[in-house]
């Protein structure tokens, strides 16, 4: 059973396969993907995770440096750029899907790499200045939006181009924030931020921030679009809607969560030995 906490403390006992976000919107647990054997054997412990092509998974395992896919139920793909042992690559933060392929950020080498559907090596691209950048988020049109915690500002990346302005500066005094937890954006371009004062920050595509508001989910971790909402998650499973601030929980099967990434209506969670996919409708 699934417990659900409203704001007027009514606890409301559900399925496990069936727990409601606000009145009109209903997550389903569409399936819960386990980990292959690979992965044991392999000694592998992804802790970020991202969506691919045909409803898999790209996987990354920054203590190894080794970045891989998985094909549902059981087909582990290693990418031959990655791993601690043939890598020639400092450290690979973050990895996504573009309209072309995809992307891989490397903090150290302060590169970007262009990668084939296979995870093969197409191009690298050098950010400069030296941005060492800490946090990426993709648009839906391929844009990315690296966060530089040495520069305190998000810079985008477009047509193989790094703005060298910030698209976004946390040293202005409006947005005075000196610690990032996530970012992400959604289907309009728009950018999310959560820092570590419980607030959230939402800017338009040109960087103008839009609104500000306090989030009161204890100690929130992600944050990801779903429709025309943003959602909070904290790693104890616990998560609220910035549109009616009401809090809810998901299966405690899948606590702690690792990473958590949306596309559309889905919802992928990263957990210690499985994926958990939800739907929104």
């Amino acid at each position: 059973m699934v417990k659900l906490i409203r704001p007027n403390q009514c606890i409301v006992y559900l399925l496990l396969s069936v727990f409601v976000f606000a009145q009109e919107l209903e997550l389903r647990v569409i399936k819960s993907i386990p980990f292959p054997e690979d992965t044991k054997l392999l000694d592998l412990n992804p802790n970020k995770l991202n969506w691919s092509i045909n409803n898999s998974f790209l996987l990354l395992d920054e203590e190894k440096n080794q970045l891989f896919s998985l094909e549902p139920p059981d087909n582990l793909n290693l990418s031959p750029i990655s791993g601690l042992e043939s890598s020639i690559y400092g450290q690979l933060i973050w990895m996504g899907l573009a309209p072309d392929g995809f992307r891989v950020v490397d903090r150290l080498e302060n590169e970007i790499l262009f990668l084939d559907h296979r995870l093969n090596l197409i191009q690298r691209i050098s950010i400069k200045p030296n941005l060492y950048p800490d946090m990426v988020a993709i648009s839906h049109q391929g844009i990315l939006y690296m966060y530089s915690q040495s520069y305190n500002s998000i810079f985008s990346f477009d047509r193989l181009k790094i703005n060298i302005n910030p698209l976004i500066d946390f040293k202005r005094k409006r947005l005075e924030s000196d610690c990032i937890i996530d970012m992400s954006t959604n289907h309009l371009g728009e950018i999310a931020v959560l820092n570590c004062q419980n607030k959230v920050m939402l800017f338009s595509q040109n960087g103008k921030l839009k609104s500000l508001f306090s989030i009161l989910l204890p100690e929130p971790s992600h944050i990801v679009s779903i429709e025309d909402d943003w959602f909070l998650f904290n790693s104890q499973g616990k998560a609220t809607s910035t549109k009616t601030m009401m809090q809810y929980s998901i299966p405690e099967t899948s606590v702690p969560i690792i990473d958590i990434e949306s596309m559309g209506k889905l919802i992928a969670i990263l957990s210690s030995d499985h994926i958990l996919i939800l739907h929104a409708n």
